[in-house]
């Protein structure tokens, strides 16, 4: 369901993807190269993890597709340096645009970070081997 065979920078980051019906999950464990300064998670991480879980959602509905992110709109409300899961969910798709939203929680449940994103996307070429889902 979601690529793999290559070194991608979602592999690098040590991202563990799932979908859990409508929505795909990321998990992204503790790894003292991910910090900032203070100890806790680098706001740019946080966003990756927040597009790989729209991205992931996306490709929950379209296997095999392709897509660009357009913008992406975030939101930094707390954080954590221990073990971070979020979910990501599809809004609204277009035929060629895909609306998405995401939301990063702490070992506790707390919300630390949210987004919400537009992506291009390029649905699968017809005959194409579509890849299981995981």
């Amino acid at each position: 369901m979601f690529p793999s065979g290559r070194f991608t920078f979602q592999e690098f980051l040590g991202l563990e993807r799932w979908i859990d019906g409508d929505v795909v999950r990321v998990r992204l464990p503790h790894r003292p190269e991910l910090m900032n300064y203070i100890g806790s998670f680098h706001g740019g991480v946080l966003m990756s993890v927040l597009d790989a879980a729209m991205a992931g959602a996306i490709r929950a509905q379209m296997p095999g597709c392709s897509m660009v992110t357009i913008d992406m709109a975030t939101h930094f409300m707390g954080s954590t340096s221990g073990e971070i899961n979020a979910v990501g969910r599809v809004l609204r798709r277009t035929r060629t645009l895909c609306f998405c939203a995401a939301e990063i929680f702490d070992g506790a449940g707390e919300l630390i970070a949210s987004a919400t994103g537009s992506f291009k996307y390029r649905p699968a070429a017809a005959g194409a081997v579509q890849p299981t889902r995981e």
